[in-house]
């Protein structure tokens, strides 16, 4: 990942695929080694509202699909935040 940011919308429907009590678990997992496989970073920092939009529904039904804004904090950390989600250290 040679930008700062990086606007991606992420398949999570793999999750569907363990049991039903596990799935918002696993679906926020899928997330961060998604991300760890797409930025090269060691550290991936999700923001409350990523994880709250992923377990909104219960741990049963995750979302299939979640649109993020990925940035580079330091070498080996990003953080995630939501595609609407403001930003408030600009």
């Amino acid at each position: 990942m040679s930008q700062e940011k990086l606007e991606l919308t992420l398949n999570l429907r793999e999750a569907y695929k363990t049991a039903k009590w596990r799935r918002a678990k696993r679906a926020v997992n899928l997330l961060r080694a998604k991300i760890m496989r797409i930025s090269k970073a060691e550290n991936v920092k999700l923001s409350n509202e990523v994880v709250s939009y992923i377990w909104s529904r219960g741990a049963e039904k995750p979302p299939k699909k979640v649109s993020v804004i990925v940035k580079r904090v330091e070498e080996g950390e990003v953080e995630v935040r939501l595609r609407g989600e403001e930003d408030t250290e600009e």
